[in-house]
């Protein structure tokens, strides 16, 4: 009686090379990535404050103004227009006094002109939102209408900034 053929391995082919070089190369790829991520060859944001004495005292300001406004009733969800541009104006009285309240704390040198600049784009999008209250009474399709920056939104950079040092909760709220 004979035994069946034991199953030789093909040669490699130029699919199976292909195939292997592709993978070796995407998992190099892919800890390259994560090494830059996260290894010692990540950089720091180029707008991350270098003494976090504004970032903790600043999140603790806003994290302030947001209970304020959590008060409030949502503007999104106030039908009638009048009372909803009631409500945006409310709460901006909350954010221009973070805001005067932030300007005590703007430290010296570099770190100040970021967040001078900072608290000038947040005045900007403060400006749009009063102009925003002042559709609304007339206006009950009103919609804010955010300002640009780079391209962008203006908040885009306010939560950029808020998040590179760590201040979550002076992101730009979201009540309307």
């Amino acid at each position: 009686m004979t035994s069946p053929a034991a199953p030789t391995s093909s040669p490699a082919t130029p699919a199976r090379v292909a195939i292997a070089v592709l993978v070796v190369g995407m998992v190099a790829m892919w800890g390259y990535v994560l090494y830059l991520a996260f290894g010692p060859g990540r950089q720091a944001p180029p707008d991350r404050l270098s003494d976090p004495a504004f970032s903790i005292a600043a999140e603790r300001r806003c994290g302030a103004a947001l209970a304020e406004i959590a008060t409030l009733p949502r503007a999104v969800e106030t039908p009638d227009n009048v009372e909803r541009a009631e409500v945006v104006v409310r709460a901006n009285g909350f954010i221009a006094a973070m805001l005067d309240d932030l300007d005590r704390f703007v430290p010296a040198g570099e770190d100040g002109e970021l967040v001078q600049a900072w608290l000038t784009d947040w005045r900007t999008y403060l400006n749009d939102r009063t102009e925003y209250a002042a559709a609304l009474r007339s206006d009950p399709a009103a919609r804010l209408l955010v300002s640009a920056k780079d391209r962008d939104q203006i908040t885009e950079h306010l939560d950029a900034f808020a998040a590179d040092n760590r201040m979550p909760a002076c992101a730009t709220p979201l009540d309307v």
